[in-house]
């Protein structure tokens, strides 16, 4: 008896010296965030009718994270919780799977320059264009996937790859789920001075199914377009400016040949401080309605950004809409003012296609219509409760056009397209001031 007491104090104390030397190599860090949002949507996403009602909910995001870092590798993960208020009665069994993992990925450092990150993961660069962690929506993006980082004083360089499939198999199946099949891609990142100069890649893979039309046979392939561009930002005291311009070729996941590109110019300047004034143009290709031929899709498709950022923050285009169609010019004039803990922004923005559209109240015709799509005014308001907290609200109204009206199959223009918001973000320990939703 004494012998084995003996021997269970020395594993005790054994186990004890090695949990205290990992805590002494290593940091393990719990953290949470906590976003409600309450909505009033009334021709939110496209042109409200005269049948319809507005609407309101409350929606909310629940996150905690735990981390664990050592020397030479780190581990991350993180759960989440999204639900519309109500959704559930209160005393029922909650069994419509809101609880999810976001990330759970792990990190392998080489040395100070290289890691790679491997597994489900947030997969953010520059602005949010091409790809973005979409975290205006409560479920947010991730991909599984793995990425090679080289990092130093002034270059960043990113070698990233995913590879999808239905589940654990012993034969060949379909890909099926709403997403893309496998991508690689290439980012980096040059900081000069006052500029930051981006480059990025993309091969991006779609499933699709190709039947024989004289067997009917069906088989499954692969279909990859390309995207790639370039992106120059300039950051100065008074004067900031920004320039990209992306080009997509390949083939498009309905197996056509694809053109498309989207640019971007914006010049910023503070006059005082707190103040920034911002005045730019994006124009991403579409595709003509008169193209009768339609062998070549000209649309462009920013594939996997925040595309709330972009464009509005009534959502009209390319928020799981306006993709394949006939394109998008976006004049905009941004005004924000900051004071002490109180953010006011106010964005006008000036839309039309960027090629024709029909007008179909007269059947198929050649006749055309005024390619203006509309214009957008969104305010936004942010106060800064404390570090980590932040109270947010806006209120945005869309003016419609016969344009946009045969394009979304509208009967009128005359009932009131508009939406407002108000929001609570909790993010203790992350960044200072949050601004979700908001390109500043």
């Amino acid at each position: 008896m004494e012998t084995t007491w003996q021997l269970k104090k020395m594993f005790c104390g054994l186990v004890l010296g090695i949990t205290i030397s990992q805590i002494s190599n290593a940091q393990f860090q719990v953290n949470g965030q906590y976003m409600a949002r309450g909505e009033y949507r009334h021709g939110y996403q496209t042109l409200a009718d005269t049948s319809q009602r507005g609407t309101i909910f409350i929606s909310q995001r629940a996150r905690i994270s735990a981390e664990y870092k050592h020397e030479k590798f780190k581990m991350h993960i993180s759960a989440q919780d999204i639900r519309t208020w109500g959704s559930v009665a209160n005393s029922a069994i909650d069994t419509k799977g809101l609880f999810s993992i976001y990330e759970a990925y792990g990190e392998l450092n080489f040395s100070k320059k290289f890691n790679a990150k491997i597994g489900r993961q947030a997969i953010s660069y520059d602005d949010d264009r091409i790809f973005g962690s979409l975290d205006w929506a409560m479920q947010g993006r991730r991909h599984d996937a793995a990425v090679l980082k080289y990092t130093d004083s002034t270059w960043a360089v990113h070698l990233g790859a995913a590879y999808n499939q239905n589940s654990e198999s012993n034969k060949f199946i379909q890909y099926t789920v709403n997403n893309y099949k496998e991508f690689e891609y290439l980012w980096a990142n040059k900081v000069y001075k006052k500029f930051n100069f981006s480059f990025l890649f993309l091969n991006n893979g779609m499933a699709y199914t190709k039947v024989d039309a004289t067997t009917l046979k069906k088989d499954s392939i692969t279909l990859y377009s390309q995207t790639m561009g370039l992106r120059t930002e300039y950051k100065g005291d008074k004067l900031n400016g920004l320039i990209y311009g992306y080009y997509q070729m390949g083939k498009d996941n309905a197996n056509k040949e694809l053109s498309a590109f989207d640019v971007c110019a914006e010049i910023g300047y503070k006059p005082i401080k707190g103040l920034q004034l911002s005045l730019g143009a994006e124009l991403m290709s579409g595709t003509s309605q008169t193209d009768t031929a339609n062998k070549i899709n000209h649309s462009f498709n920013p594939l996997y950004g925040t595309n709330h950022r972009f464009n509005g923050y009534m959502d009209y285009f390319y928020v799981g809409n306006h993709i394949n169609t006939v394109g998008l010019m976006d004049g905009y004039l941004k005004v924000h003012y900051t004071y002490k803990k109180i953010l006011v922004g106010l964005n006008c923005h000036y839309f039309n296609a960027a090629t024709d559209i029909r007008d179909k109240s007269k059947g198929v015709t050649d006749k055309l219509v005024s390619n203006h799509l509309g214009g957008e005014v969104d305010f936004t308001m942010s106060y800064n409760y404390t570090d980590g907290v932040s109270i947010q609200g806006g209120y945005s109204q869309f003016f419609g056009t016969t344009g946009l009206q045969m394009l979304r199959g509208t009967s009128s223009l005359t009932p009131t397209s508009n939406w407002a918001y108000v929001m609570v973000i909790i993010r203790p320990g992350t960044v200072k001031w949050p601004k979700v939703g908001l390109k500043m």
